[in-house]
């Protein structure tokens, strides 16, 4: 098979067979069932966790989280004992979007993650939700962004499925918007092929799919937690169609360039039975613990005086939100941090476990490396036997110490030392709240991520045919062998195994440096982070 000239890629977050397939049977995707007719496509392996933006990431440099390091939303800094939302200068290797442009090649990226700040590239990058605004997004390419606010108005950074719909005229109306919002990136394709006309690779993000299938899962109907409601059904049916109509309008585009199309996702999708409460597991096993008396009355005094501050501050800047001001991992977890050993301050697909060591913090506990060893495994120990309390199955089936798996020190990387897999069937809560449980059911969260996603690949010489297994980084090294380009030494894919008949181009190992300090130059301002801490309550990340 030839090599390609252009491509076209599609990235619909949060893509599952497991929907895409009942609703092509049911005759609401003609064009992605076209699309497939001359495709060869299968199932995309996501990575450790299987979350957007350390997903998508994966998707863009060929790496894991060990290598790009971003692992999540948010990572932790020690240093200045706070959650902190990850951004594209934090990204330690290069994207395809670089090698390509490097190569004098122009592209296009549309609605991202971990694009923000824009990536300073050949052509036009939108950045997606890592932006804290739409003016933000937009702000690495000002001429694109003049036309794109007049020639599509319903191109934006909004998100419709802050919780699951309360009525049908809800769940109606979001869905109106969400088709909308897809048609709306679809244009921003279109007016990107036209003001750079010689781009090599365009891609367009959809990132509301994701939110929908959170909020709106038991509607889809697609497996035994679906719920019988046909009205209701057929309003959630109506994001698929909108999604479908986006597809066609961008594989129209692809035909009329003479370019190929691959789809891909970044993780799939499935039913949520609940939220299992992380920090209470490690609490009863004694590696975490909350203050006694003395502490909560220390605890009081010290909030009393927050507020006092967080008055003055409000007093000053009316306009600034309550959480720029005060984001400390201290305020946010009410733990006694002498003798808290182990806690998870943040994520929902796995349980990001830190030890609380010297080397991470001035006064914490941990100071040898026989304790260290010592609290991993006994937190380890905790969360492997750690049961459901009705079915007796393990709450976290899989737990990954990084130190040990990767061959790297977690602490000077800014990195979790566990990674525990929740069941399938449930997502992460790591606040403390009052209850004494560890699984509860989360009626606003009924779908949630599954490692298995979609990718499909059509153009010349490719044999149609559900034929593809491929793992997340498998992806980049696609892109670049497709457009003649030299694969990196340090990328960790390869190429589709369809592309076999083209020759593969790796670089020696040593001749491409990986980049990127982990001290990243760019931070969000705290009311950026605020911003975007928001949009992620909003979307189920808490």
């Amino acid at each position: 098979m030839p090599t390609l000239e252009r491509l076209v890629i599609l990235g619909l977050d949060g893509a599952t067979w497991t929907v895409l397939d009942p609703m092509r049977r049911r005759g609401l995707m003609p064009n992605l069932d076209a699309l497939l007719k001359r495709s060869a496509y299968g199932t995309l392996r996501s990575i450790i966790p299987p979350v957007t933006s350390a997903a998508w990431t994966t998707i863009m440099t060929g790496c894991g989280p060990v290598r790009h390091g971003v692992f999540d939303h948010r990572y932790f800094d020690a240093a200045a004992d706070q959650m902190k939302v990850n951004n594209s200068s934090r990204v330690r290797v290069p994207t395809f979007w670089h090698l390509l442009s490097q190569a004098g090649r122009s592209v296009v990226s549309l609605n991202l993650p971990a694009t923000y700040p824009p990536l300073k590239v050949r052509g036009v990058v939108i950045s997606g939700m890592d932006a804290p605004h739409l003016d933000a997004a937009l702000s690495g390419a000002p001429g694109f962004a003049e036309r794109l606010r007049a020639e599509v108005p319903n191109y934006s950074l909004r998100y419709f499925w802050k919780r699951a719909p309360q009525s049908l005229d809800e769940l109606a109306e979001n869905a109106r918007l969400t088709a909308e919002s897809f048609r709306g990136r679809a244009g921003g394709g279109l007016l990107a092929d036209r003001m750079v006309p010689d781009w090599s690779a365009l891609m367009v993000q959809f990132q509301n799919l994701d939110p929908f299938q959170h909020r709106c899962w038991p509607f889809l109907n697609v497996d035994e937690t679906g719920i019988d409601r046909p009205r209701w059904n057929a309003a959630a049916a109506e994001v698929i169609r909108g999604l479908d109509v986006a597809v066609g309008l961008l594989a129209e585009l692809a035909e009329r360039r003479g370019a190929g199309v691959l789809v891909v996702s970044d993780h799939g999708f499935g039913p949520c039975l609940g939220r299992i409460h992380v920090n209470r597991i490690l609490i009863e096993a004694g590696v975490a613990a909350v203050p006694g008396i003395h502490g909560r009355l220390r605890r009081r005094v010290k909030q009393a005086k927050d507020h006092f501050r967080l008055w003055g501050a409000k007093h000053d800047d009316p306009h600034a939100r309550r959480a720029s001001f005060d984001a400390s991992v201290a305020a946010q977890f009410p733990f006694d941090w002498k003798r808290t050993r182990a806690f998870a301050p943040h994520q929902d697909t796995a349980a990001m476990i830190y030890l609380n060591s010297s080397a991470r913090r001035a006064g914490a506990p941990l100071t040898t490396p026989r304790q260290i060893d010592e609290t991993r495994a006994e937190a380890s120990a905790a969360l492997a036997e750690a049961r459901h309390p009705e079915t007796n199955t393990p709450l976290f089936p899989r737990i990954v110490a990084t130190a040990d798996a990767y061959n790297v020190d977690p602490a000077r990387e800014g990195y979790p030392d566990l990674i525990a897999l929740p069941d399938a069937s449930y997502w992460v809560r790591t606040k403390l709240t009052r209850g004494q449980g560890w699984v509860e059911a989360d009626p606003n969260l009924p779908g949630t991520h599954r490692p298995e996603g979609v990718i499909a690949l059509a153009g010349a010489g490719i044999t149609p045919g559900r034929t593809l297994t491929a793992d997340l980084p498998d992806v980049t090294p696609t892109i670049l062998k497709l457009l003649g380009q030299p694969i990196p030494g340090h990328v960790e894919g390869k190429p589709l195994a369809c592309l076999a008949d083209l020759p593969t181009n790796r670089q020696d190992p040593g001749s491409t440096a990986v980049v990127g300090p982990h001290h990243a130059p760019f931070e969000y301002t705290p009311e950026e982070q605020a911003i975007i801490n928001q949009r992620l309550a909003d979307l189920g990340y808490e």
